[in-house]
Parts: C-alpha cells; structure tokens; sequence
C-alpha cells in the first residue's frame, strides 16, 4: 500500500463517516415527520354532531351585511368549539363548525356579532359595532341549537 493509497482511503472514509452522518440526519427527520403526521398532527378529537342552524342579523330594520355571527359554547366540556357564519347582502347566515354551512352542535350559546371595516389601511381593520355585541357575557345574544334544523329569531341589533 503506498502512502497515495492511504489518503485516498482516509478521504473515502471521511466521506463515509459524513455520508453515515448525513443519512443517520435524513432518517431521523423522516421517522418524525411520519410520527408527527401519523400520530401527533392527525385529528384526534371528535367531531360533535351538528344541527343546521340559520338566521338573520337586522339593524335599523334592515339586515346587516358582512357581520360575523360566533356563538360561544356554554358547556366547558365541548372545548374551543366556536360556530360562526358571515351575513350575506340580506343579513342571512348559516353556522359553520367543522365545513361550511354544517351547523353548530346541540347546546345554549352566548352570540358575539362584529362588522369589521378596512377604512384606513393605516389603522388597520375597525369594529362598527358596539364593542359590547363583542364581548359574550355583555353582547345579551343568546341561542339554543335543538338536535333538528334550527331557524333562530333575527338578531335586532340597536
């Protein structure tokens, strides 16, 4: 063996330990992204059943555009669970919790209402309503969801 033989052999095995390293690195990052997408990312709660529930947000008698509708859940145990909708044109909405228009689960609700409004690009988006509608113990909106399709009363905001 000459001593050409021995560098070239020592860079190969220098390169070797890398590569080793470098595919050791790669292997690990790949066993977390499966575990975490497998396991740890993937829903594991599960879904209540929802109620198709609809209704109508009126100001001034008439109904009120591009408002946000969230109810707040009443019962601790359900979670972050927060259906909500956007008026249409009429002041119309349809409660979303899991997909669009699915509805809300069974349970009294304590309703926020907000208009948010781009006016000035500098300030940033602001709240035409009363910040009290946007507050769930000051707002004095209430809903029930029955385990059926639900109409609620109009929302006469003042």
């Amino acid at each position: 063996m000459s001593i050409s033989s021995g560098v070239r052999l020592n860079r190969f095995n220098a390169w070797s330990r890398s590569l080793s390293r470098c595919n050791r690195g790669t292997l690990i990052a790949f066993v977390g992204c499966f575990v975490c997408c497998n396991f740890g990312c993937s829903p594991s709660e599960t879904k209540l059943p929802t109620h198709k529930v609809s209704g109508k947000v009126m100001s001034k008698g008439k109904g009120l555009a591009n408002a946000t509708v969230i109810f707040h859940t009443q019962n601790p145990a359900e979670g972050f669970i927060k259906p909500r909708a956007t008026t249409d044109a009429d002041g119309g909405f349809a409660m979303t919790t899991y997909e669009s228009g699915d509805g809300a689960p069974v349970g009294d609700y304590e309703v926020t209402i907000e208009q948010w409004i781009n006016g000035n690009p500098d300030v940033g988006p602001t709240n035409r309503l009363s910040v009290k509608l946007g507050v769930p113990s000051t707002s004095g909106l209430k809903a029930i969801v029955a385990a059926s399709e639900n109409t609620l009363p109009a929302f006469e905001l003042r």
